[in-house]
């Protein structure tokens, strides 16, 4: 319990400093606001789907941003926690909160929703182990992420 407590606390922190170290950056749009909620599940989910596909979490990272593409995409529920438990999705979702998952996965969570994933394509909004959509932008391992 207290390592958990502990762990939260760290994620917090590490948090803190980096939006207080984005502050004198010039932006063009508001940042999205994300809660600690939404690093969890987009932790869980990255985690759950195929952290263990390739040595460098390369799937995992495009995982996450499926979630985000989806948010973001007008097709799509428009919340983290609505992509993840809709219907026929992310079956994997029965597998959260079961496991004390590594702290690079929530640090993972976090960079992609703080910077985003303007390196993966926003029509990139399927990932299964077969081909789907509109064609494959990228395999890896057993993971095809596909246009939709």
């Amino acid at each position: 319990m207290a390592d958990s407590i502990i762990e939260f606390i760290k994620r917090t922190v590490i948090g803190i400093i980096a939006a207080t170290l984005s502050i004198g950056q010039a932006h063009t749009e508001a940042a999205p606001k994300y809660t600690q909620k939404d690093v969890n599940l987009l932790a869980e989910v990255i985690y759950h789907e195929n952290w263990h596909t390739d040595k460098d979490h390369l799937a995992a990272y495009y995982t996450g941003a499926v979630v985000m593409n989806r948010v973001k995409s007008k097709d799509w529920p428009n919340t983290i926690e609505s992509v993840l438990y809709q219907r026929g999705q992310y079956s994997t979702t029965t597998l959260f909160y079961t496991i004390h998952l590594p702290d690079e996965v929530y640090e993972m969570a976090e960079r992609i929703l703080r910077d985003g994933t303007d390196d993966v394509p926003e029509s990139v909004v399927f990932q299964a182990m077969r081909k789907q959509g509109k064609g494959t932008w990228k395999k890896v391992g057993t993971d095809y992420f596909c246009y939709g």
